[in-house]
């Protein structure tokens, strides 16, 4: 498979895994990816059919894990009837949950639906000679048992980012503009003017820049000293699922208590650090495990220092909340690895973990760790648009939303009607996952606000939009090693060395980027600006009440845009 987005791989993939030419649809990850994530890729051509012969579409997920609801995770009789099944595929599963106190203290409080990553094995007197596929022992399981029986078992799926990046360089190596250099067949910028010709080495340009360095001369925006001074008596707080959180100026990180801009979930990281070093433990890995909140710079390549392909995109997508909502407060929980890759537990986890901070906040009138808005600039393909495959994240984003939490989601960079989860989850093509208000899809525009970006994906799904495309906002104030394509001496006046721009030379604390990953906090802050103006609400129903009544704000300001039409 090809793909414009995620992970820095514009390439595609044969059914072995293999590079290949050609395009496909929608996203396919490259094997270094397969195998950074421990995962494998679903080829719907040599797949195993599931019930009534039905074929998946393609997706990629953990080569070794499926997920399990903690009820049946934990009831050994359950695992034990699903592994006699098994047994002639020569696979078993074992459940292996993280066993320090923190984790266990915090699953008690878990639902029992939230699923957990459990482990596939080969028997030890098995005589197969690969290791059990995911996907073949949940279609044993699901013809063998009932569905009521599995509700909530299903991949590990790869979910990637939704911004559009070319390997961290400046327009960078040939995808998706033209032929290895910015915009054009000459250096520094083609044919003498700027980016070549106009058009990406011969081709239409699809996005604008890809985390490029820019100088803002604009002033902080403006927040409110004292959020008791609110109409809603209090800042709303947009909870980030991304990289994490760098260093900016204008994202002062701190306790609630010191009112800062962004706040951070150490006992969060832990969690998710706990699960993802159990996992890890048990079958290897090369990924490190995300136990600060803090984004990284060059995880993939220390040794020369290189600036991964998504590294400051949470600063980014903090950034735009922060822009459209000065008076909001982020929270920042870092899920996504710096090359723009995580899996649904992660994300998973997330949820629940956000669920439950909000129901230990309705219930014990602690206003303070209240969520109103939850942003995720992430998503991936399913292998089926049906109810079973979408239950685990139409159910945990169910249970936000009947919070009054609305979840707003990228729409995805594929240029595709395929749905991408969790933002199509609020419409499939079957009708399942459908009357959910507050799940809010977005698609990307131009800058212009007046075009749709080449690279966005559209369908029924995607409810709002806005732009995505050629937008600037905070980034970590990082330079990197690459260097300018063009330096001379300076002989002149001013003394300065005269050089082509140097694409990882953050230092600004801004760039240009594009995705449907920005045009989501886009939307997130302008709901989140909305909330404040209401009263505020600690009631399930008046919040869904009051949520409702700010997107209804929210859509008025998007139309008066003319970022949505009826």
């Amino acid at each position: 498979m090809a793909s414009m987005s995620p992970s820095g791989d514009q390439q595609t993939t044969d059914a072995d895994g293999a590079d290949a030419l050609g395009v496909s649809e929608v996203a396919g990850p490259s094997s270094s990816v397969l195998l950074r994530h421990r995962a494998r890729f679903l080829n719907p051509a040599t797949a195993l059919p599931g019930r009534d012969h039905r074929r998946p579409d393609s997706t990629a997920y953990r080569a070794d894990t499926l997920l399990v609801p903690l009820r049946l995770a934990t009831d050994p009789e359950r695992i034990a009837e699903f592994n006699a099944a098994l047994a002639p595929l020569g696979a078993e599963l074992v459940v292996r949950l993280p066993a320090t106190e923190r984790w266990q203290a915090a699953v008690a409080a878990f639902d029992p639906g939230y699923a957990v990553p459990v482990l596939l094995r080969c028997l030890e007197d098995s005589l197969a000679d690969a290791t059990p596929d995911p996907w073949r022992v949940l279609v044993r399981l699901r013809r063998k048992f009932d569905d009521e029986l599995l509700d909530g078992i299903g991949l590990e799926h790869l979910t990637h980012a939704a911004a559009v990046e070319m390997e961290g360089a400046p327009f960078g190596s040939g995808v998706p503009f033209g032929s290895g250099v910015p915009f054009g067949s000459g250096v520094p910028f083609g044919s003498g003017v700027p980016f070549g010709s106009g058009v990406g080495g011969g081709g239409v340009a699809m996005a604008t820049g890809a985390r490029n360095p820019v100088r803002v001369f604009l002033p902080e925006p403006h927040r409110t000293a004292d959020p008791t001074t609110l109409p809603s008596g209090r800042r709303p707080v947009v909870a980030v699922l991304d990289t994490g959180i760098g260093e900016h100026p204008w994202l002062r990180v701190g306790p609630v208590a010191e009112d800062p801009v962004v706040e951070v979930s150490p006992e969060f990281q832990l969690l998710l650090a706990d699960l993802e070093s159990t996992l890890t433990d048990a079958t290897g890995g090369v990924m490190p495990t995300l136990v600060s909140p803090t984004e990284q710079r060059d995880v993939l390549q220390p040794l020369l220092g290189v600036t991964d392909s998504h590294s400051g995109h949470g600063t980014f997508v903090s950034g735009l909340v922060f822009q459209n909502c000065p008076d909001s407060r982020v929270l920042s929980l870092r899920v996504l690895h710096t090359d723009g890759i995580t899996t649904d537990a992660s994300v998973l986890l997330a949820l629940e973990w956000l669920r439950q901070r909000v129901r230990n906040a309705l219930d014990n009138g602690v206003t303070a760790d209240l969520v109103d808005v939850v942003s995720v600039s992430l998503g991936f393909y399913p292998e089926h648009t049906d109810h079973q495959t979408g239950l685990l994240l139409a159910e945990a984003v169910r249970k936000l939303t009947d919070m009054g939490v609305v979840v707003v989601a990228a729409a995805g960079n594929d240029a595709t009607t395929r749905p991408f989860v969790p933002a199509a989850l609020a419409l499939n093509p079957d009708g399942s996952n459908t009357t959910n208000p507050l799940l809010v899809a977005v698609g990307a525009l131009n800058a212009s606000g007046r075009t749709v970006a080449a690279f966005s994906n559209e369908g029924d799904w995607v409810t709002r939009w806005a732009p995505g495309n050629a937008v600037v906002s905070t980034v970590p104030l990082w330079q990197g090693p690459e260097g300018c394509g063009l330096s001379t001496p300076g002989d002149g006046n001013p003394r300065m060395a005269r050089t082509s721009p140097d694409p990882d030379d953050l230092t600004t604390g801004f760039a240009v980027w594009a995705g449907t990953s920005f045009a989501t906090p886009v939307v997130a802050g302008m709901l989140a600006r909305r909330l404040v103006e209401s009263e505020d609400a600690t009631s399930d129903a008046d919040r869904v009440a009051r949520a409702r009544t700010a997107l209804e704000a929210t859509d008025g300001d998007l139309r008066g845009l003319g970022w949505i039409t009826d």
